[in-house]
């Protein structure tokens, strides 16, 4: 419609207003009818640029929390099974085929692990609500980080109550399984996922 009556007004004003005072007015009321979609679409353009960066800050500094709190829970789970060997990508693929009877066997959770383990998991619960707020995060990153945050619910709950340590052990397979699956799930998630594995290692080894 600006662009409509932009046009409109210097065919008007060109075919039938002879005053050159007048005729300059309408035609820079003209030039402004025609300016406002421009001004717009610029305007529009810029503030879509703005937000998709900002919204890739937004998840390249929540991905990094997550992997910071992934990475501290693995060396909670690494404590309760005993683990001892240096923390690296291999091992944690490591982790993933340690049968749920030897888990049984190894495990040792502390009042100290326990308290740690209540941590991430609160952590992970404000993450995960930010970044379902934020959109920050794709639907089955979402998903995963929720089915994480339920069972260490779970595994909380079950050393709490009734202490099975069957099923206890079951709960840490799957808390590793949910971490490894994390990482697996994103590129740029498993680099910076390595990348402070790297970093742990180094520090252990100092």
């Amino acid at each position: 419609m600006s662009i409509a009556g932009g046009v409109t007004l210097y065919i008007v004003t060109a075919d039938n207003i002879k005053n050159p005072n007048l005729t300059d007015l309408i035609n820079n009321i003209a030039a402004s009818l025609l300016s406002i979609p421009l001004v717009f679409l610029l305007y529009d353009y810029t503030n879509y640029r703005v937000s998709r960066q900002l919204k890739k800050t937004l998840a390249d500094s929540t991905t990094d929390k997550i992997n910071i709190l992934l990475l501290e829970l693995t060396i909670i789970i690494r404590r309760m099974l005993g683990l001892r060997s240096p923390l690296t990508f291999a091992s944690l693929n490591t982790m993933v085929n340690i049968s749920k009877t030897k888990i049984t066997q190894s495990m040792k959770i502390t009042p100290e692990l326990l308290t740690d383990l209540r941590r991430c998991h609160d952590e992970l619960d404000a993450l995960v609500y930010h970044s379902a707020n934020t959109s920050v995060l794709s639907a089955p990153q979402i998903q995963s980080l929720t089915n994480l945050e339920h069972t260490i619910s779970l595994l909380i709950n079950e050393h709490k109550y009734r202490r099975n340590r069957q099923i206890a052990a079951k709960y840490i397979e799957n808390i590793i399984n949910h971490i490894t699956e994390w990482v697996d799930s994103d590129a740029f998630a498993s680099m910076q996922f390595q990348q402070l594995l790297g970093t742990a290692e180094t520090k252990s080894m100092q």
